[in-house]
């Protein structure tokens, strides 16, 4: 099988939710998606008081009361692989308060032999241009100039250069790329099947809709003078509608990509609540994995939800236009 680049799952994952069929905000898309997640939602597009979408939000879940890790808590923090530069910095702001912040990314077992984190960082400082593993082989390069066509495109600022990997709480919570390739193996998986069986969705889906309608929204925001925050509105339907944890899976409802990296991520994270010393853990991992992430750690873990906060993603509109008085 050949090698999977680090952040090759992001990505497919973005290149699914750019091809799925999509209709703007006018044609009630934004409105359908309000509805289409469960009660507990970890993305979600927040409206001002006239209705309008004004932001697209991430959750942060606080976990407590275990019996088997008392007095111990710990949250889940939803990521968007593109974000507001502000967004990012929110973010590592609130990272310096944990005893541990475990994260995603799959990279060799080379790179984390050496300490590589995501982005060419490395713990307690920058790489050197010099220095063996650099972006070029772990981070921004992998991704395809599709992902790089839609941060310009949403006028967003990447994951990998936002967030500062290098604190000494961060901890490696994910497969390793061999480590993937071997379940992806094993479970007779590939990239090209997943997004053909995403692209098969789509299509079903875009028989339900009007694609006369959806040609005609797609174009109208490329032409419109706040294009940018209009095609954002396109984005953020999507990536409402699949952060439920499905994309990918297979027949079975499960995926490597979700399900196995799910099962690693919280292999670590006991071993971590085991440290009596760790009393506040995050992990800090895409909003898709967290339908699958919150039921294991309620029968897992024996944790309860607490509380939740909402950080803000994505604006949706030019913030005069929020001003405006109806």
């Amino acid at each position: 099988m050949k090698s999977v680049p680090g952040y090759l799952i992001f990505a497919c994952g973005f290149f699914a939710y750019s091809v799925m069929p999509i209709s703007a905000e006018d044609s009630s898309a934004v409105k359908t998606a309000d509805k289409d997640n469960p009660s507990h939602q970890y993305i979600r597009i927040q409206r001002n008081e006239r209705r309008l979408a004004a932001q697209m939000q991430t959750s942060v879940i606080r976990f407590e009361n275990s019996k088997q890790f008392p007095g111990q808590a710990v949250d889940l923090i939803g990521a968007v692989h593109l974000g507001e530069p502000s967004y990012y910095d929110e973010l590592n702001r609130r990272f310096a308060k944990y005893d541990a912040l475990l994260y995603e990314a799959v990279i060799p077992e080379e790179a984390l032999r050496q300490g590589l984190r995501p982005g060419g960082q490395r713990s307690g400082r920058h790489l050197n241009d010099d220095e063996s593993w650099t972006e070029s082989k772990v981070g921004l390069a992998t991704i395809s100039a599709l992902q790089i066509g839609m941060k310009d495109v949403l006028g967003l600022e990447f994951q990998l250069a936002g967030i500062d990997y290098r604190p000494d709480n961060f901890v490696h919570a994910d497969m390793t790329q061999e480590e993937m390739e071997q379940s992806m193996q094993r479970r007779g998986e590939s990239f090209s099947e997943m997004l053909a069986r995403e692209m098969a969705k789509a299509t079903l889906k875009q028989q339900q809709r009007n694609p006369l309608a959806m040609n005609l929204d797609i174009m109208l925001s490329i032409l419109a003078s706040d294009r940018q925050f209009r095609v954002r509105r396109i984005a953020a339907v999507e990536m409402v509608r699949a952060s439920d944890g499905d994309v990918f899976a297979t027949s079975d409802g499960t995926s490597t990509i979700i399900t196995e990296r799910n099962i690693k991520a919280l292999k670590i994270l006991r071993r971590e609540l085991r440290k009596r010393s760790n009393k506040e853990i995050a992990l800090f991992y895409g909003a898709g994995h967290f339908a699958d992430m919150e039921k294991r750690m309620v029968d897992e873990f024996g944790f309860a939800r607490t509380s939740e906060e909402w950080l803000t993603a994505w604006e949706l509109r030019p913030r005069q236009q929020l001003e405006m008085k109806q």
